[in-house]
């Protein structure tokens, strides 16, 4: 035989989703010989046969796994007088410098593995933490690369025979499955109601726990009586500890927003199935797919009219739910003896991140939860629920997080700038976005940089990536706000090696670079807060970029400024942004606007505001007009949660069904709103709902977009308020003849600024 040996190098996401396994059966099928390895840049094979088989053989290994995506597909042939006799899955190769081998993303339970979980004639029936090459954890417990069970928290639990079994067979499904494991051999579900007895429990991994015979004893027939009973448990998953309970319990419910000070703020639900979704809330074929697929998010959807739920407790005074489907072994667990729907809630410290140990669910929970369900594998790197919506007829990605992978191999970006650099991103739904060789890595959603314990978890998060790359940047890249989080992994931010991209600058171009966009755009940015090239706090932007001044913006209208009464307690006691929009409408004359609201403030104190106003921070936020519109009409004057204000307007609009804009005008670049203000408080005196004026704000607000958008022909969207579905809604209809784009992958919120900064880094 006339045989031919080529050499394959194959990147992209090509670890730990069962890729070398399934090289080694197309391998079997097409009579090639040689071998497959992992190594610091992907997959290389090794392959020998005819001219024509080969060529099959190349094309069947381009249908890759379903959890698998390959970017660069490079072949060679070579001279060799060696003959290979069969196909072998090597030993990874390491110990190479560069590194371009993609760091997997944790992956739901597959369709298979959920029907062996439920048959009783398998011997991993009922077993809370089965897997294949095609599902499980990967993310959350690598530690580096290669994808190898030592380099994974898997590494201390030894296969049994049965496991090594299917290991090396090359017809199973878990053939190289490197977190295979059993009952027999692989972690150990664990109980405890008692957690008052741990409180002496020094800090460690949970590995490290010793297993009491008391903890193993009959945990998931315990938990489960404990949630019918009315208990708030906390259970560890794939990625960090969550809070449950029956969302059918509104005691429980109540006691739990009481003990987690949590007053408002909307609980997730998971639900048995997509069946029981449909119970609560509208879901489309596309929203279905998505709670279904491998990612599994939590997904915001429209809560149907009078369900079986107490949801004033479960999303207060929303129109929408955020709802999970089981993604892993031990939650189809759990539903299977239970009848009703979950609160499923991230079980963190207020604005800290996910819990990862038992240790420190002791330390800060032992008097919220009444047990808790967990392991003896440990989660190496906390990693939160992605969250998805559809806006604008449009999947979009609004927490990225579990599920996605952190290479951004498939955009299209310039990467021929040869220094690696980190973009920081910003304070609030933190993310780093790094650039290391030809790789764009965006890390996970990290939370607000607001506690020790986020700037830590920031930390070694970033450790981790240039860890995994084995490369520690140089180059920074850093939002202008001079007292960001970020600013203190920085020694010198003046030096040439850093650069600052003004925070709506870095919206608009996280938006230009993911729908690749050229030419001249207008950005309409708004959001809750950035600070400006003036120093002010910005949010209500329309801004000008040309692909041939990639590094420059112009600023071509904002909203007009109003200022925040009592500095950032403004921006919680949000009746002090209404009171200033009074103030700024009606002058001296503020009281004879005749609006409710002004009696949640004595007369002294209005006129000490009205003495001070010009004083204060100014600002011209879109997301802080939300906040002061919804007070003005009575909705809250003040808020529990970012965005609170917002959203319960956006809820309080979609219950109306017409629209008007009210008056606003145009000077010089300014967008005045004065004579809104007064239409608004016209509408109060003569008794005009709350539902009507909301809907009328959004509408207003599309309209002015329309007027100033009309020499444009590219509009882009950016900025928080944009999660907004009515808002955008709204836009896309007034904007009907333009080329309107929206975020789909990267957050269009603050979760988008570092990737925004890279683009503007790259362009550099």
């Amino acid at each position: 035989m006339n045989l031919k040996t080529i050499l394959l190098r194959i990147q992209g996401v090509v670890q730990g989703v069962g890729f070398r396994p399934f090289v080694y059966q197309v391998a079997q099928r097409h009579g090639i010989c040689g071998y497959v390895r992992n190594d610091l840049q992907g997959v290389f094979i090794c392959a020998q046969g005819t001219e024509d088989t080969l060529e099959r053989f190349k094309e069947d290994l381009k249908c890759a796994p379903k959890a698998a995506r390959i970017l660069s597909f490079e072949s060679e042939s070579v001279q060799t007088k060696e003959i290979y006799r069969d196909f072998s899955i090597q030993k990874s190769l390491q110990g190479t410098d560069v590194i371009e081998a993609t760091i997997p993303a944790d992956i739901a339970l597959c369709e298979e593995c959920l029907k062996e979980l439920r048959d009783p004639q398998n011997r991993r029936y009922n077993y809370a933490f089965m897997s294949c090459a095609n599902c499980g954890a990967r993310y959350s417990l690598i530690h580096r690369l290669p994808y190898d069970r030592e380099s994974t928290s898997m590494a201390h639990f030894i296969m049994c025979k049965k496991c090594k079994e299917e290991y090396h067979n090359p017809r199973s499904r878990r053939f190289h499955s490197e977190i295979n494991c059993c009952k027999d051999c692989g972690p150990k579900l664990l109980w405890t109601q008692n957690l008052e007895s741990f409180k002496d429990l020094q800090e460690m991994v949970d590995s490290a726990i010793p297993i009491t015979e008391n903890l193993c004893e009959n945990p998931l027939q315990n938990a489960i009586l404990a949630l019918k009973n009315g208990a708030i448990l906390a259970l560890k998953g794939i990625g960090g500890y969550a809070l449950i309970c029956n969302a059918c319990n509104s005691d429980t419910i109540v006691r739990l927003r009481k003990l987690k000070q949590r007053p408002r703020k909307p609980f997730a639900l998971m639900c048995r199935d997509l069946k029981m979704a449909e119970s609560f809330v509208e879901l489309s074929a596309i929203e279905r797919e998505m709670l279904a697929s491998q990612i599994a998010p939590i997904v915001l959807a429209e809560a149907k009219n009078s369900i079986a739920l107490p949801t004033q407790e479960i999303a207060p005074n929303l129109t929408t739910l955020g709802v999970i489907l089981p993604y892993a072994p031990l939650h189809y667990l759990l539903f299977s003896k239970l009848d009703f729907p979950l609160i499923f809630t991230s079980a963190n410290v207020s604005g800290e991140p996910i819990i990862k140990d038992f240790y420190r669910i002791v330390q800060e929970f032992s008097g919220i939860c009444d047990g808790v369900l967990w392991y003896d594998r440990d989660i190496l790197n906390p990693i939160d629920d992605s969250l998805m919506r559809i806006i604008g007829g449009k999947i979009q990605v609004l927490r990225r997080a579990r599920g996605f992978l952190c290479d951004l191999q498939d955009m299209n970006l310039n990467r021929e700038k040869k220094e690696d650099f980190i973009a920081f991103g910003a304070q609030q739904k933190a993310t780093f976005c790094l650039k290391i060789q030809n790789k764009i890595l965006l890390s996970p959603h990290l939370g607000d940089l607001d506690t020790l314990a986020s700037v830590q978890n920031f930390a070694e998060t970033r450790n981790l990536f240039c860890g995994q790359y084995k490369r520690n940047p140089q180059e920074f890249v850093l939002d202008l706000h001079p007292q960001y989080a970020q600013r203190s992994f920085v020694e010198h931010e003046n030096s040439e090696n850093v650069k600052e991209v003004q925070h709506h600058f870095a919206h608009l171009l996280s938006n230009i670079a993911e729908n690749s966009l050229q030419g001249t755009v207008l950005g309409v940015i708004f959001d809750g807060t950035g600070f400006g090239n003036d120093g002010k706090i910005w949010g209500g932007e329309f801004l000008v970029w040309d692909s041939n001044n990639p590094l420059e913006f112009s600023r071509i209208a904002h909203f007009d400024d109003f200022p925040l009464l009592g500095g950032e307690r403004a921006l919680m006691e949000i009746g002090r942004l209404a009171l200033a929009l009074l103030f700024g409408a009606f002058g001296r004359e503020y009281r004879d606007s005749g609006v409710l609201m002004l009696r949640e403030f004595s007369a002294e104190i209005q006129e000490v505001f009205y003495k001070i106003k010009d004083k204060q921070v100014l600002c011209h936020s879109v997301g802080r007009l939300f906040d002061a519109i919804s007070a003005l009409c009575g909705v809250c004057l003040s808020v529990s949660y970012e965005g609170e204000g917002g959203m319960l307007l956006e809820s309080l609009a979609q219950q109306a069904k017409n629209q008007m804009s009210y008056s606003f005008a145009i000077a010089e670049g300014q967008i005045i709103w004065s004579e809104m203000i007064r239409e608004i408080c016209d509408d109060l005196k003569c008794g005009v709902l709350p539902n009507q004026i909301a809907r009328n704000f959004h509408y207003t607000l599309a309209r002015i977009i329309k007027e100033i958008a009309q020499p444009f022909k590219q509009i882009a969207l950016s900025g928080g308020c944009f999660q907004n579905a009515l808002l955008t809604q709204f836009v896309l209809e007034e904007l009907w003849d333009k080329e309107v784009y929206l975020h789909s992958s990267i957050p269009c919120n603050d979760g988008g600024i570092s990737f925004g900064q890279a683009y503007y880094a790259l362009q550099s």
